[in-house]
């Protein structure tokens, strides 16, 4: 999953350009990734996984995106430099931890040991950061991902998409 990840990071890299973390509206990691195998079986766990921890709503679209940071984006705090605080403005926010090397994510109220194979979901809006507990050499790599839902009785929001090209129905 590394090799496929960096393969991916690779293609995004000459399609796109820029940051994959901060440019997730401009693609879906799992469309990224397409035809790999490995992450065609994540995609389908991480669909259930978000089903069964938000089944109450009708309608769910997620947009997912690769974090790749090397050791470089490590500022002298030991934090990743390109995921210090901040939010997610979605109804829900997770990420997966492919090789999350020696990392924590830290929320206000509480701290997630990032693990190779966790996953974790929760409420959006929860400003965190990622700490460096233990220098690494080769990329961190983990998936994030946020989650929109909406159900019959609710206001049709719009995504405006000149600007969003990551979201998908799941």
């Amino acid at each position: 999953m590394v090799a496929h990840a960096i393969d991916c990071h690779g293609y995004y890299s000459k399609a796109i350009g820029g940051d994959s973390s901060w440019n997730y509206s401009k693609y879906n990691f799992f469309c990224l990734s397409s035809p790999s195998q490995l992450y065609h079986e994540l995609f389908w766990e991480l669909k259930s996984i978000i089903n069964d921890f938000v089944p109450e709503h009708k309608y769910r679209w997620m947009q997912c995106w690769l974090n790749c940071h090397h050791p470089s984006e490590v500022d002298e705090n030991g934090h990743v430099i390109p995921l210090d605080w901040h939010t997610h403005e979605w109804d829900y926010h997770g990420y997966i931890a492919i090789d999350p090397k020696g990392t924590r994510t830290v929320f206000h109220e509480y701290e997630v040991v990032n693990q190779v194979g966790n996953i974790y979901i929760g409420p959006g809006y929860r400003e965190h950061h990622v700490v460096v507990d233990k220098e690494y050499s080769t990329p961190r790599i983990t998936l994030g991902f946020d989650i929109m839902v909406q159900d019959d009785d609710d206001e049709f929001r719009l995504v405006d998409p000149h600007d969003m090209f990551s979201l998908m129905p799941i």
